[in-house]
């Protein structure tokens, strides 16, 4: 027999700025900013894609009991703030908004029963315009703030106090697993002497401070700080590392900390169990993709293409972790993955624009390479680049039709 989802214990509390509430009704408006010319004696009108529109939710929230008018009054003063704050929508989870307006009709109050009318658009960019520098020192900053959540979240994600000795191991093999990845793959890849002596410091310190601070009676600062120490390991290994190196490293380190949790158990104690490795292997998981993103900020893209698909890939993994992360538990972790992806995304799509796009070129007869980049450049500095880009064997044959980059 197929399970069945439980609903109420997968949908999120409602809150904004971390005031609850109760929706009676939600709704989701966005869609895209278009603008349609229209011209004398054409049939089809030009449309003009501006962009995302604004993101609107909007709904009933309600406050109820004996204290009804208290908690209203809270309320309206919360929705009134300025500035930014999270909003916490049952079905869709935590987004920074703004709240736009509310309305309070005694039509819909009934004794202990207090009703509001709210808009909330979601929040945008922080400035009207932004470099590419300004988009990336963003980006970075995003990852510190993954890196943070990932800390403060581990001694609460793991069951330690009181458990049995198998599901105390259980987490104490995942975080050293972690520790001997990382070290395993500092040493697959060339990475800077001095980085690589200390993160196989680190790698081995992390092995020896799990069994001691991984027990049943934890210090909640102590797994803390093991955990800032795993996420710091990785990504200064990713430092260390050319940034493509780096790349395709960490998306090896996070394949490697892939972890399920069965639904077959035959007690509660071997669930947990299972839940301790899953959570130690998605800390190592999540600093490899923290460490990667900054990866994808460090690299130099050559052309259009290459930045248009290290984009796709950024918000591809990163909402696939942010679909591990729903639940109340998860609100400081989801946040955190969902802004270092945005940040990554931005900062793409920002430096996107300025990259040159690629173009294929035609000829009816084969021409050696330093011609065509004297006749598409003016200079036969880039004869090489042609041979690279299009894998020629030779370079005094160029196939008839081949890519290069816009001049």
């Amino acid at each position: 027999m197929t399970a069945v989802r439980d609903w109420l214990h997968t949908l999120w509390s409602a809150s904004y700025k971390g005031v609850p509430f109760y929706f009676e009704t939600d709704a989701e408006q966005g869609g895209r900013g278009l603008v349609v010319h229209e011209f004398p004696h054409r049939d089809d009108p030009f449309v003009e894609d501006l962009g995302e529109a604004p993101r609107y939710y909007r709904g009933t929230a309600y406050v109820h009991g004996d204290d009804a008018d208290a908690r209203a009054i809270v309320l309206a003063e919360t929705l009134a703030t300025k500035g930014p704050g999270m909003l916490v929508v049952p079905i869709r989870g935590p987004v920074m908004v703004h709240c736009q307006e509310f309305e309070r009709e005694h039509a819909k109050d009934r004794l202990g029963y207090i009703a509001f009318t709210v808009k909330f658009v979601r929040q945008g960019a922080a400035t009207a315009m932004v470099s590419v520098a300004y988009a990336g020192a963003q980006a970075f900053q995003a990852a510190d703030r993954l890196a943070a959540a990932l800390a403060a979240a581990f001694p609460a994600a793991v069951t330690l106090t009181g458990a049995p000795d198998f599901v105390v191991t259980a987490a104490v093999d995942g975080v050293q697993t972690a520790a001997a990845v990382l070290d395993a793959a500092r040493l697959a890849t060339p990475t800077d002497p001095s980085v690589s002596a200390e993160v196989r410091d680190q790698a081995a310190d992390i092995v020896d401070q799990a069994a001691s601070v991984l027990t049943r009676t934890p210090d909640a600062a102590a797994v803390s700080a093991l955990a800032a120490e795993l996420v710091a390991a990785t990504r200064a290994l990713a430092a260390g590392q050319s940034p493509d190196a780096a790349a395709s490293t960490m998306i090896e380190v996070a394949a490697a900390s892939a972890a399920t949790v069965s639904s077959n158990h035959l007690s509660a104690s071997a669930e947990q169990a299972d839940v301790n490795a899953a959570e130690a292997a998605r800390l190592a998981r999540l600093a490899a993709l923290t460490a990667w993103a900054e990866s994808l900020v460090r690299r130099t893209y050559a052309d259009r293409p290459s930045g248009v698909t290290a984009r796709a890939e950024a918000a591809e993994r990163f909402d696939a972790e942010l679909e591990l992360s729903g639940g109340a538990n998860n609100v400081a972790i989801y946040l955190a993955i969902e802004g270092l992806r945005d940040g990554v995304v931005d900062y793409l799509t920002k430096l996107i624009a300025d990259l040159a796009p690629i173009v294929t070129v035609s000829a009816n007869r084969s021409l050696p390479s330093l011609w065509w980049s004297w006749r598409l450049y003016g200079s036969a500095d880039r004869s090489s680049e042609l041979v690279a880009r299009n894998l020629v064997r030779h370079p005094s044959f160029m196939p008839t039709e081949f890519q290069a980059l816009a001049s």
